[in-house]
């Protein structure tokens, strides 16, 4: 492992200092799964690390007097699992905190790591040279893409986006809330994840520069039902294969403000306005859900060897709609 310079931050203002002062040199850690084990594989190496752990007052679940729900970015993923308030009224955001890998690392994890994670791709993870490692070359493209390639096209990188609050947080509407020496600026999740892109000179599947860090994430939907659903090899120890995330409105089976997104298929929390609208206004039964999930996977475009997601999605996007509605 590399020798690089770790430093407590005891605020916000501290962490922004220092990343300002080591520029593209400086990487953050919150619960530090991600960051430490692509240290290790020297995918990167950092000249400082920030350990935000540090900072008080970022760990917190807040509902507020106009029922917006606000967490801190440091909030570990297991408190997030176990809140009743959560479990109850934005169940899809308890459940999806509640399959992200293993109790111990759910109990370190934060969730501005999680929505803030690198791709897992196994060629970047085992050295090829590829975009994201300075290379010119994507080789899921034509290589093993099974599990870790989108079926939804992507910039350069065709690794799928591997967060499942991610997805969850998409269906909520969530807005992320991000610190810099500029001031704070707030973004729609959509817009914080929008695929891969280039930023400082680095391709990141977020929009966060070398000198900000999340500190909230908002939430302004409050659905009356939801769920979170997930396929992986190994239940929740790995990354979702593919996933789903539906909220909406039901009443007297009535469904509205419907908002569906899909994971573990694109670069980013895949929203399938075209589902959507099947929906909306409309009381479910087997034959709308086998449509809306028709309609949400009709421009996938597999690579070589992922084709199986589309109908694995399928599959669970229509599961997800019919439980609500029960």
């Amino acid at each position: 492992m590399i020798n690089f310079k770790h430093i407590d931050a005891s605020s916000t203002d501290h962490a922004l200092s220092v990343l300002s002062q080591y520029g593209e040199g400086a990487r953050v850690l919150a619960g530090g799964q991600d960051l430490l084990f692509r240290i290790k594989k020297y995918i990167v190496k950092p000249e400082c690390v920030v350990n935000l752990k540090t900072i008080p007052g970022l760990n917190y679940i807040r509902l507020t007097p106009e029922e917006n729900l606000r967490i801190g970015a440091l909030t570990t993923l297991s408190k997030i699992a176990e809140s009743a308030e959560l479990q109850q009224r934005y169940s899809v955001l308890a459940q999806a905190a509640g399959v992200v890998a293993s109790p111990q690392i759910r109990n370190m994890g934060t969730l501005g790591g999680n929505i803030c994670q690198d791709v897992w791709c196994w060629y970047l993870q085992d050295g090829f040279s590829c975009w994201k490692s300075g290379g010119k070359f994507c080789d899921l493209a034509g290589g093993d893409s099974r599990y870790y390639g989108s079926i939804m096209g992507g910039h350069l990188c065709l690794s799928n986006h591997p967060s499942d609050t991610a997805v969850a947080l998409a269906a909520l509407d969530a807005r992320i809330h991000v610190a810099s020496p500029r001031g704070e600026r707030v973004a729609p999740i959509s817009n914080f994840l929008p695929g891969h892109t280039w930023i400082d000179g680095r391709l990141q599947s977020h929009t966060l520069q070398f000198d900000e860090i999340v500190t909230e994430i908002e939430a302004p939907f409050r659905p009356t039902h939801s769920t979170y659903l997930k396929f992986a090899l190994r239940k929740s120890w790995d990354f979702a294969i593919a996933s789903v995330a539906v909220s909406a409105v039901i009443e007297d089976g009535i469904w509205d403000e419907v908002r569906i997104v899909l994971g573990g298929i694109a670069t980013f929390p895949y929203r399938s306005l075209e589902a959507e609208s099947l929906l909306r206004k409309k009381k479910i039964s087997d034959a709308l859900a086998g449509a809306a999930a028709e309609a949400a996977l009709q421009p996938a475009k597999p690579l070589k060897m992922n084709g199986y997601k589309v109908d694995l999605s399928k599959t669970l996007l229509r599961r997800a709609l019919l439980s609500l509605a029960e």
